[in-house]
C-alpha cells in the first residue's frame, strides 16, 4: 500500500484528490494539509511514499517548497497538482515524477501512481539485486509486485493473462464490454449507459437480455484467468478493478505526462503503433481516441523541435506525417531536416510524397517551401 500526503490550500481540492485515490485503490492518505509548514511539522510521524503538492499556495509556492519537502521526506516522490500548465518545465527540474492538471483525470492519476511503482521497483532491484517482494514493513507484497493482466489497446485490443497467454473472448461484445469497463477507469457506470453504448440499435428488453449474458461471459472469462472479483456491481452500476490490469495506454499517458528524455521519445514511438481501439473502432471510444492522438502529436512536435539525435528527429517527423498526412508543415520540416543532413535523395522522396498527398488525393496545388 502506497502511503501519501496531500498538500493544497483549497479544502475541496484535498477532498477530491482523496476520493480519487480511494477509487483508484492501493493508496493510504496519511494526512491532508493546507500549508506546507504543517506537513513539515509532522515529518517524523508521516514517512510518506508519495506527496501530492499544489503549486500556487499563499504561504509559499509548491516549487519553492519542494526542496524542503525532499529534505524532510528523502524517500518520497512528488507529484504536482495544479490548475496551471505553465509551471511544467520548472516542476520537473525539482525531480517531480508527475504533473497533474486540475480537474485531475483518473487515468492521469493512475499513470502517476504506476510511474511511482516503477521507480520503486527499479530502486529495489538496484538495492537488492532482484525484484522487490515486500512492503515497507517486510510483511506484505507490494502492489507493484502483483502479477497482473496485460491489456493492449493501441491499434487492436489484446488481453494477456499473467503468464503471457492471449485471452480469447466468447463473443465480440464480451470483449467490448471488458474494454468499456476498463475505459471508465474504475468509475461505476450505470447499466442503462452500458446498454446505450453497446446495444444502441436494440429495444430495451432485448438489450437487457444480452447485457446479462455478456456480463456473465466477461466475469466467467476473468474467473478462468484467475481474477474472479475483478468486476464489481451495486446500485444498478458496474465497475472494474483497474489495478489488476497493466495497460499500454496507461504507459503512454505516463510518457506524455512526464517524458522529457530521448529514451522517452523512443518509447513513445515504439508504443504508439496505432490509435486507441483502432481495429475494433468502438464508437463510444472516439473521444478518447482523438484526445490521445492529439496529445501524441503535440509531444512529437515538441520533441522533434528540440531533438539532438538526427535519426530520432527524422523518425518523429515521419510519424507525424503518418498520423496526419495532410499537414504540410510536417513534410516541410522533414525535407528541411534531410536537406541539412545532406540526404537530398530522401528529401526528394518526401517532397514527392507530399505532392501525391496534396495534388493527387486532395487536388490542391503545393509550393516547395524549402526550394525557393
Amino acid at each position: 500500500m502506497v502511503r501519501a500526503i496531500l498538500i493544497d490550500d483549497e479544502e475541496i481540492a484535498l477532498d477530491v484528490m482523496e476520493i480519487l485515490l480511494q477509487e483508484v485503490g492501493g493508496v493510504t492518505v496519511l494526512g491532508k494539509f493546507s500549508l506546507v509548514s504543517d506537513a513539515l511539522a509532522q515529518a517524523d510521524e508521516l514517512l510518506p511514499d508519495l506527496i501530492f503538492l499544489d503549486i500556487e499556495m499563499p504561504e509559499t509556492s509548491g516549487l519553492a517548497a519542494a526542496a524542503k519537502l525532499q529534505e524532510r521526506f528523502p524517500d518520497a516522490d512528488i507529484v504536482y497538482v495544479t490548475a496551471h500548465s505553465q509551471y511544467a518545465v520548472d516542476a520537473f527540474d525539482t525531480k517531480a515524477i508527475g504533473y497533474l492538471l486540475k480537474p485531475v483525470a483518473k487515468p492521469r492519476l493512475v499513470a502517476a501512481l504506476e510511474r511511482h511503482a516503477e521507480l520503486r521497483e527499479k530502486a529495489a532491484r538496484r538495492a537488492g539485486g532482484g525484484s522487490s517482494t515486500s512492503g515497507r514493513d517486510g510483511a506484505q507484497p507490494s502492489e507493484s509486485s502483483r502479477r497482473t493482466l496485460s491489456l493492449k489497446l493501441l491499434e487492436s485490443v489484446e488481453l494477456y493473462d499473467a503468464d503471457g497467454r492471449l485471452i480469447t473472448w466468447r463473443t465480440k461484445k464480451t470483449k467490448e464490454m471488458f474494454v468499456y469497463l476498463w475505459h471508465h477507469g474504475g468509475t461505476p457506470v450505470y447499466r442503462y449507459r452500458i446498454l446505450e453504448h453497446l446495444w444502441p440499435e436494440l429495444d430495451a428488453e432485448r438489450a437487457q437480455a444480452l447485457f446479462h449474458t455478456t456480463m456473465y461471459y466477461v466475469r466467467n472469462t476473468l474467473k478462468s484467468a484467475g481474477y474472479p472479483e475483478m468486476i464489481g456491481s451495486g446500485d444498478e452500476r458496474y465497475w472494474m478493478r483497474t489495478d489488476e490490469v497493466a495497460c499500454d495506454v496507461t504507459r503512454l499517458e505516463a510518457l506524455i505526462g512526464t517524458g522529457r528524455r530521448a529514451s522517452d521519445a523512443e518509447a513513445l514511438l515504439s508504443l504508439y503503433r496505432g490509435d486507441y481501439c483502432e481495429t475494433e473502432n468502438y464508437g463510444w471510444a472516439n473521444s478518447r481516441r482523438y484526445e490521445l492522438r492529439g496529445a501524441v502529436m503535440r509531444h512529437l512536435e515538441l520533441w522533434a523541435e528540440h531533438a539532438a539525435d538526427d535519426s530520432l528527429k527524422e523518425r518523429m517527423l515521419r510519424k507525424l506525417i503518418e498520423l496526419n498526412p495532410y499537414e504540410e508543415k510536417y513534410y516541410d520540416r522533414l525535407v528541411l531536416h534531410l536537406t541539412f543532413r545532406g540526404d537530398s535523395s530522401a528529401a526528394d522522396k518526401v517532397f514527392r510524397h507530399k505532392e501525391t498527398a496534396f495534388r493527387a488525393d486532395l487536388g490542391l496545388p503545393i509550393a516547395d517551401n524549402n526550394r525557393e
